[in-house]
Order: structure tokens, then C-alpha cells, then sequence
């Protein structure tokens, strides 16, 4: 009889990691036992780890204040600037005259030149507002941190238990197999003791 100890060592080392693995997923639904509230381990927990990954990633990924500051630097406003100046020269060198050729006619080097500078002073006032707009009206239509929220809490329990145990399995065996073979050593060593 003493010679169980090792195999119900071996037994109670798998089971426990069975149990560990099947509580984290189940029971998926709140279960209600006395004064216990039963429910798996991530069931329990995914809506806050939604609003948790939501915050992180609004904060840290997709941040549309931090977006538009970087839009508003120097040499990102420049380069917005000079992407500008080169359309409207090429608006008022070439496409004017196609669209409109009486103006050929009238639109000189220095008027071009002229028209160009206005023009860029004006566009160069209007593109930091413009930013600043867009970035507002993206933000308040495009809430991250609500949006990866919502899409987090669609997910089911069962989704991410076939998900987990089909890239987890062989490892969540290899575990199973080590405490069961720790168990049963560790039944040996209790005989070997009790021997003694």
C-alpha cells in the first residue's frame, strides 16, 4: 500500500495542473456557490484587460494629440510647406495657363512670383489649423482606447481557449509530464523516509 504514495504523487501533480489550466478558462459564466463566486480566470478579467490594452494603446500607439504635435514640428511643417510651394508653382505656372490660356497672355515671371509668395504666406497660416482641425474631428471620431476596448470584449472565452491551447498544448503536456515525474520522485523519497 505504501508503494502508491509515488503513482497518487504523480496523479495529484497532473491533476493539479489540469485543474490550474481548466480554471483559467472555466466556468465562463459567473457561478454562484453559497458564499463562492465561481468563474474562469480570464472570462473574469478580459472586459478590464480591454479597457486596460484600449488605454495603453491610445496612450502609446495610436496617439493622435502626440500625431498632430509631430506634424507641427519644424521640419515636418517645413517639408508639409515645401510639398506646397512646389504645387502651387506648378499651379501657376502650368495648370492655370492650360485651364485658363488668356492668362498666358498677362501672367508674367514677376507676377507669378508675386502671386506665389501671397499665395504660400497664406497657405503657411492656414496648415497648422488645418492640422489642428483635422487631428480634432480624427480624435473625436476615432476614440482608440474605446474602439480596441469594444473589440476586445467581442472576443469570446472559447476563441481564446482554442487560440491558447493550440499554441500552448505541447508545453502545458511537457509541464503535466515534469510535475507528474516530480510527484513520483518525490513519492519515492517519501517511502525512502518513512523507511527510515
Amino acid at each position: 500500500m505504501i508503494y502508491l504514495i509515488p503513482i497518487l504523487n504523480a496523479c495529484f501533480g497532473w491533476l493539479i495542473i489540469s485543474l490550474l489550466f481548466y480554471f483559467l478558462f472555466h466556468p465562463r459564466k459567473r457561478k454562484n456557490l453559497f458564499i463562492i463566486e465561481l468563474q474562469g480566470f480570464i472570462p473574469k478579467n478580459l472586459s478590464q484587460w480591454g479597457k486596460q490594452l484600449g488605454k495603453y494603446a491610445a496612450e502609446n500607439l495610436v496617439n493622435i494629440p502626440q500625431m498632430k504635435e509631430s506634424l507641427l514640428k519644424g521640419e515636418r511643417l517645413e517639408q508639409i510647406n515645401n510639398m506646397l510651394e512646389k504645387k502651387v508653382d506648378d499651379f501657376l505656372r502650368n495648370k492655370l495657363k492650360e485651364k485658363i490660356p488668356v492668362f498666358s497672355m498677362f501672367i508674367t515671371e514677376g507676377m507669378i512670383s508675386k502671386m506665389k509668395e501671397v499665395l504660400m504666406a497664406e497657405l503657411e497660416k492656414m496648415v497648422p489649423a488645418a492640422i489642428d482641425q483635422i487631428a480634432a474631428g480624427v480624435e473625436q471620431e476615432f476614440n482608440v482606447e474605446q474602439l480596441i476596448g469594444e473589440k476586445v470584449n467581442t472576443i469570446r472565452a472559447e476563441q481564446i481557449e482554442t487560440v491558447f491551447y493550440k499554441e500552448a498544448g505541447k508545453g502545458i503536456i511537457l509541464l503535466k509530464l515534469i510535475v507528474a515525474i516530480l510527484g513520483f520522485a518525490i513519492g519515492w523519497l517519501e517511502i525512502v523516509l518513512l523507511k527510515l
